[in-house]
């Protein structure tokens, strides 16, 4: 099974998945290769490459999907990611922008991918987004993808409002079920 989470930036998706998987120790982060510069204390299940190699990475045919999400930061979902993932009798959980989220849903069932849809007022979210480093411009830009995002929520199986980190955490885990956390 896969959780995804989706969601603005800012609305505390690794933070959520940060707590599920200390409560549920046998979970795993999918991987998904980014061209994003590694972040301080960035523990998350990121494939760092340049532009260079992902650009390689795509005429090889590699990725199941990819998109440039913010400002020339590429982010992509590997085929032999998603194999192992069909393969395998572990749950995962990733955080992925709404176009990947409905991609790999489709790809691997609803059945065997849950999706869930953060959201939080834009106020928290700018203000979340400063706090771990963002530039002004940088904030700009995500939050300049918001309303988009917000118009797939309806397409997710299920929407959380995001304001208290435990409450949150203890909302998608009734919605997934433990065991599909486990």
């Amino acid at each position: 099974m896969l959780t995804i989470l989706i969601g603005p930036s800012g609305v505390g998706k690794n933070s959520v998945i940060d707590q599920l998987k200390k409560r549920h120790p046998g979970l795993k982060s999918m991987k998904t290769v980014t061209t994003r510069p590694k972040r301080e204390n960035d523990n998350g299940p990121y494939i760092h490459v340049s532009r260079e190699q992902f650009d390689e990475m795509v005429k090889r045919g590699e990725f199941f999907e990819y998109e440039n999400v913010h400002a020339d930061l590429f982010y992509g979902t590997l085929f032999a990611t998603l194999e192992e993932i069909k393969q395998s009798k572990d749950n995962y959980i990733k955080d992925i922008d709404v176009h990947g989220a409905l991609k790999i849903q489709a790809y691997l069932g609803r059945e065997n991918c849950k999706t869930v849809f953060l959201d939080a007022p834009d106020e928290i979210l700018k203000t979340r987004l400063l706090k771990r480093g963002e530039s002004e411009e940088m904030v700009k830009v995500r939050m300049g993808r918001y309303e988009m995002e917000r118009e797939f929520a309806g397409q997710f199986d299920a929407v959380i409002q995001n304001i208290d980190l435990e409450k949150t955490v203890d909302e998608v885990e009734r919605f997934v079920g433990s065991k599909n956390l486990a």
